[in-house]
């Protein structure tokens, strides 16, 4: 990859609608990147075939757009996912890469007032694709990191705890406001020190006490950003929180701990075991559950816990 830009699905690009950031195309070994379509103009069909025709699948955006390009992405996506015509697993695609996209200019931009109003929006369309086919979950599934970044981390976070809620029975508004504080529940982490979010080993006593600050500073980045929805600044805050009183920052027990953040943690240290870090590898769906069963079985609730299960076993 070119430095200065970043790949887009064209899957996610609408027609008819000028998108606010220069188009460019890969570049090749005789070749930088090309500008292929000006800010101004709208992407059509005719453009999408012909790019279709030629086996592109996805464009350049430079790097300087990336806001840009979030921003888009935070208005087009409801509808994306709403096209009954384009196929689940294409649908599926453009919400885990603008999801991405947008928890990522989230952790990097001081300025990220209008970014939190609007990933509001998407992820209420991202819960009624979620809600609506049945087998996005499972095409989701299919296209989360094991690699572990923040912003991965969170939109895995943000899949696993809506298929889980909805399993559960949870539905309506409740669910919306739910899945925003997945989606955001980690954005704390952004006053974090890098040397500590990407530590090769073991953090220090220091370091995990910096650590631990992050669901109080995310708490307080929603509270400042204007959230008002009790539910996603509970989740960001209490997500480390454990049914037996171990957790933190304010050591919650038992009924104390909403069934939305024992959703969350349930999937905050189920993605967290299945993902690659320097200091450890992955475990795969079958150890990383029967690790949580045999080493976690008073943290966590056990009845959402064996709902969790039955999830992954597609059962």
């Amino acid at each position: 990859m070119n430095d200065g830009f970043f790949p887009i699905r064209i899957d996610s690009l609408k027609n008819d609608l000028a998108t606010g950031f220069d188009l460019y195309l890969h570049p090749n070994e005789e070749r930088e990147p090309v500008l292929y379509r000006d800010h101004s103009l709208p992407f059509d069909q005719r453009s999408r075939a012909r790019l279709a025709g030629n086996s592109i699948q996805e464009l350049l955006v430079k790097s300087t757009d990336k806001k840009s390009w979030v921003s888009y992405s935070a208005t087009v996506l409801p509808d994306i996912l709403a096209d009954s015509s384009k196929p689940v697993d294409e649908r599926a695609g453009v919400l885990y890469e603008s999801a991405q996209g947008l928890v990522q200019e989230l952790m990097s931009s001081a300025d990220s007032g209008g970014l939190v109003s609007q990933s509001r929006d998407m992820a209420g369309g991202m819960v009624d694709f979620l809600t609506k086919e049945s087998t996005s979950f499972y095409e989701l599934m299919q296209l989360t990191s094991h690699d572990y970044y923040t912003y991965t981390h969170s939109v895995n976070v943000f899949v696993y705890s809506v298929s889980l809620a909805k399993r559960l029975g949870k539905r309506g508004p409740e669910l919306d406001e739910f899945a925003h504080g997945a989606l955001m529940h980690d954005i704390g982490k952004r006053l974090i020190d890098n040397e500590i979010i990407n530590a090769p080993g073991a953090l220090s006593e220091a370091q995990w006490e910096q650590m631990q600050t992050h669901p109080v500073r995310g708490h307080e980045i929603l509270l400042e950003q204007g959230e008002t929805s009790q539910i996603a600044l509970d989740v960001t805050r209490h997500h480390h929180e454990k049914v037996n009183g171990r957790g933190y920052p304010d050591g919650l027990k038992g009924d104390e701990i909403s069934d939305w953040v024992r959703i969350s943690t349930i999937a905050d240290i189920f993605d967290a075991l299945t993902t690659q870090r320097s200091y450890k590898d992955a475990m795969d769906s079958f150890q990383a559950l029967g690790f949580m069963k045999a080493k976690m079985s008073d943290e966590l609730d056990p009845r959402f816990f064996q709902a969790f299960v039955g999830l992954m076993a597609g059962r």
